[in-house]
This record gives structure tokens, C-alpha cells and sequence, in this order.
């Protein structure tokens, strides 16, 4: 973890991307927040003014680390958030470290616990022991899940990506 606050103290690009996809985050969710009134969902729209998970002075890995929370999530996939040009931009700093796999082209993931695939990305993905995995998908990025055993799978994705499973043994998937 000092590594990594290092490596933002030492790269003000990283810093400042950061803190532009925070004002983006922000500009989103407030026009998030306004939809959810305008359809009379007025506890979302709640939940969102108080939202205050993304502060901008993360690090690479705490940003990723939202990224995999239940509200990080669902708040990507829903309003899809960032758009793939803005992924692309943390693509040189190597965010599959923790399991951010951003136009990584063909790949194979055994036992991934959590993967987050973006743009041109098709991942093969084998779970087989007893444990949960995470895996969320967007910006047209494709998964097909192998899951066995007691693995249990969640899945979330945008509109635009494809994910397809099969499931062998007492392994479940939830979508």
C-alpha cells in the first residue's frame, strides 16, 4: 500500500486522471440522481445526493477496489460509467494487478475471486473452488464462466457485453 501512495505522489498524470474521472463520476450521478426523481424513485435519487464513496484522492487500487463493491457496480454497469476511452486511460498503469482486465484480448482466468473485463476483452473464466467470485463486465467485453464444484459466481454486466455460463456440480450463479 505505501507503494502504491508513492507511486501517486511520484505521478501527478495519475492524480490528475483520478481526480478528472471523479468530476465525471460526479456529473453522472447527479444526472443519475435527477432521472430517479423525474421517475418518482425517490429513495434512489436519495441514496445518490448522499453517495460520497469516490472522493478523488484515491489511489489505483482503492479506485479499483470500488469499482467491486455493490454500489460500484451497479452504478457502472447501470450508467455506464466510465465510457471505454476513459478506461483506456489506466490501461498503462497495469490495473490487472487487481483484476481490471482492460482490452486484454483473449485471455483465460482460473479461480479469479473477482475480474472486472472491459472493451476488447474475452476472457474464459473456470471456478471451481468453494468460494465466491466476482465477475462484472462491460463496454462490450465478453466472459464465458465455467463454474463447478461449490463455486458460486456473481455476475453483472452492461448492455453491451455478453456473458455466458455453464454450471456443473453444486456450483450457483447469480445474475
Amino acid at each position: 500500500m505505501i507503494y502504491l501512495r508513492e507511486e501517486l505522489k511520484l505521478n501527478p498524470d495519475m492524480r490528475e486522471l483520478i481526480k478528472e474521472i471523479q468530476k465525471k463520476w460526479a456529473e453522472v450521478k447527479l444526472k443519475a440522481q435527477r432521472e430517479c426523481e423525474n421517475n418518482a424513485r425517490y429513495d434512489m435519487a436519495s441514496k445518490l445526493s448522499l453517495c460520497s464513496m469516490f472522493r478523488g484522492d484515491e489511489d489505483l487500487e482503492a479506485l479499483c477496489a470500488l469499482m467491486f463493491t455493490p454500489q460500484g457496480a451497479e452504478f457502472l454497469t447501470t450508467y455506464n460509467f466510465p465510457d471505454l476511452s476513459t478506461f483506456r486511460k489506466f490501461k498503462r498503469y497495469h490495473p490487472e494487478r487487481y483484476g481490471i482486465y482492460i482490452d486484454s484480448g483473449k485471455i483465460a482466468i482460473s479461480e479469479p475471486k473477482k475480474a472486472f473485463l472491459v472493451g476488447n476483452t474475452i476472457a474464459t473464466i473456470k471456478c471451481e473452488e468453494t468460494a465466491g467470485n466476482r465477475i462484472i463486465a462491460m463496454c462490450g467485453a465478453t466472459a464465458t464462466i465455467y463454474a463447478s464444484g461449490y463455486s458460486v459466481v456473481k455476475i453483472e454486466k452492461d448492455s453491451q457485453s455478453k456473458v455466458s455460463y455453464t454450471i456443473n456440480d453444486h456450483a450457483k450463479v447469480l445474475l
